[in-house]
């Protein structure tokens, strides 16, 4: 380093306030930065340097050097005096290759995901990484986010004397594993509002598109062929002013029609608790005049998703009066489904003009209560692998599912 920036480190110093002699300054100038580059601190394959220096009575300490700014800027942040044994010193690198070694188990040695884990370990350990830290991992984010596809997940009209797809689910798989991206869902809830805002808005783009791709093979686009799509939405998303003007551009563009459109709010998070910064007083009031913002000027509709897990409470559905209710498939599976399945559409479809359509998730051939019985509490639409897996095409039911499903709802009849 010249001068001048020895100058303007100590005129911005405020360490002679609490060290006699400057000493820490004067290491620093005459032992430490001699023997340092500018290229070694602001090496973008690094994050920052460290460098050891004894003083006369034999005590070790460490002067850690972090940029701020890269070149040509070259703002850098000095730590002065660390222990030698400070977790900055230890711990983080050993975090690090404890994360590396973890992940390339796991994610068999790609490098990207690798790279992705030790930020994400490095965040969830000491609660903040740096903002290049951040930003790269946003980029991996973005990266990943490229590769994602869709398939398509049918809903069943469960009326054995009509029986049909009434809509489709749209979800995000991995083009490799065809299973959910999970280390997406993970990262977006991790990360917070700007990762979950670029997924949600990526995925409903993919996902629209590659609807009217799969109806366009299946020579679907006929308005009376159209059944609707569900797409899957964070509540951070949805009172995002970005994400609202992604939904319009959408419809603009007649990519999908608002009426064909469902979005679905997980109830497994919980609803968004400030904005931009303030603390919310009432946050099902205001998350609610989001929702009205979507419904009065794009006429969309929504699903509250996973009902029964999570912040899921009849207060919130109350609350929020969706057009659609899908119930967890984790309920199926508790001692009295029944009876909690019918409790439920009592609470949400009695005395309503406008009730809710009620949609089972998760129903499957090893599932403990039979279609029949479905039917006969009321249950009128069925989601799950007993109709089929998700598939990357739409299509009608073959003659041969039809009877078989039509043969299980009527099982128990005679």
């Amino acid at each position: 380093m010249d001068n001048q920036d020895k100058w303007y480190l100590k005129s911005h110093s405020n360490l002679a306030n609490h060290i006699g002699d400057d000493f820490y300054y004067n290491t620093l100038n005459s032992d430490i930065l001699p023997n340092i580059s500018r290229l070694s601190i602001f090496n973008p394959a690094y994050h920052g340097i460290y460098r050891l220096h004894e003083d006369k009575n034999g005590i070790v300490k460490a002067f850690v050097m972090v940029p701020l700014k890269v070149l040509p800027q070259a703002e850098v942040i000095v730590v002065c005096g660390v222990p030698q044994n400070s977790y900055l010193l230890g711990d983080i690198y050993g975090r690090i290759l404890s994360s590396f070694y973890h992940a390339c188990q796991k994610l068999s040695f790609n490098y990207l995901l690798v790279e992705a884990a030790i930020i994400d370990d490095l965040k969830r350990d000491f609660g903040f990484v740096a903002a290049r830290l951040y930003n790269r991992r946003f980029q991996l984010f973005c990266d990943r986010l490229q590769e994602m596809i869709v398939h398509f997940e049918p809903i069943l009209n469960l009326d054995p004397n009509k029986l049909f797809i009434s809509s489709w689910e749209a979800l995000a798989r991995n083009p490799e594993t065809l299973t959910a991206p999970i280390d997406l869902f993970q990262a977006a809830e991790m990360w917070g509002a700007r990762f979950t805002i670029e997924l949600d808005s990526y995925f409903l783009k993919t996902a629209v598109l590659s609807y009217r791709d799969a109806r366009k093979k299946a020579r679907e686009n006929r308005a009376k062929d159209i059944a609707p799509l569900s797409v899957n939405v964070y509540p951070e998303s949805l009172i995002s002013s970005s994400y609202f003007k992604t939904v319009r551009q959408i419809i603009k563009d007649n990519f999908i029609t608002a009426s064909d459109l469902i979005l679905e709010i997980s109830e497994k998070t919980q609803l968004p608790q400030y904005s931009n910064g303030i603390s919310l007083k009432d946050p099902l009031a205001f998350f609610k005049k989001k929702l009205l913002t979507y419904v009065r000027q794009l006429k969309i509709k929504f699903a509250i998703d996973d009902f029964g897990v999570g912040y899921s409470s009849i207060s919130r559905f109350a609350g929020l009066k969706p057009s659609h209710l899908k119930i967890d498939r984790n309920i199926l599976y508790h001692d009295k489904s029944d009876l909690l399945i019918r409790s439920i559409l009592e609470l949400v479809t009695g005395n309503d003009l406008n009730p809710p359509s009620v949609i089972i998730e998760g129903v499957d051939e090893m599932t403990p209560i039979s279609l029949y019985r479905l039917k006969e509490i009321g249950v009128n639409s069925i989601q799950g692998y007993i109709v089929a897996k998700p598939r990357p095409e739409i299509y009608r039911l073959s003659q041969d599912k039809y009877e078989k499903l039509r043969k299980k709802i009527l099982e128990d009849m005679n």
